[in-house]
């Protein structure tokens, strides 16, 4: 499933870059729905130009989580390619195999920046039969993150929505690395 969403951030280009990209470990300082984020620790070791993250989507011991691998990084262009894993340990099946993210930032005629969000999502056959449904769900989510890193650049504080959703989780109860 092919899906793209678009926003405009009223700052530069760089300071976009420097949030989604050149921090990518610690989206969890301003995306709804991440409980917690770091640097997948494999990488950190060997020193892996291209770590990517772990993102912890529940605020428990062995949370669902997904595990997140950045393919090119090219902060010439301002263009982050990657990966998304969904992890469920227990619970319902995810209808989700992988979902590939191109994420293109360009700058605009009056300083701000565009951000693309282009993916490609991977079901399995739960997904397929629930297509429309997932795609509705899938276009909304997207929407909220590209609004989370609006806010977050634009303002340097959250959205009301990751508030929210912070105050609702409470205090981290998950061991962090």
């Amino acid at each position: 499933m092919k899906l793209n969403r678009t926003v405009i951030i009223n700052k530069p280009v760089n300071k976009v870059w420097q949030v989604a990209a050149e921090d990518f470990a610690n989206a969890y300082k301003w995306m709804t729905g991440v409980v917690h984020s770091y640097e997948t620790p494999a990488a950190k070791q060997a020193g892996d130009a291209l770590p990517g993250r772990i993102c912890y989507l529940e605020n428990k011991e062995n949370p669902f989580h997904a595990v997140e691998n950045i393919l090119s990084f090219d902060a010439d262009n301002h263009r982050l390619e990657f990966e998304i894993f969904p992890v469920k340990t227990s619970g319902g099946d995810i209808p989700i195999i992988k979902n590939h993210v191109v994420m293109q930032f360009k700058s605009t005629q009056d300083g701000g920046t565009r951000v693309y969000w282009d993916c490609n999502v991977e079901l399995k056959l739960l997904g397929k039969i629930l297509y429309p449904l997932l795609k509705l769900g899938l276009n909304k989510g997207f929407d909220g993150i590209l609004n989370d890193l609006k806010v977050y650049v634009e303002t340097g504080q959250v959205s009301a929505k990751k508030k929210k959703f912070d105050k609702k989780i409470g205090p981290l109860k998950i061991a962090t690395v």
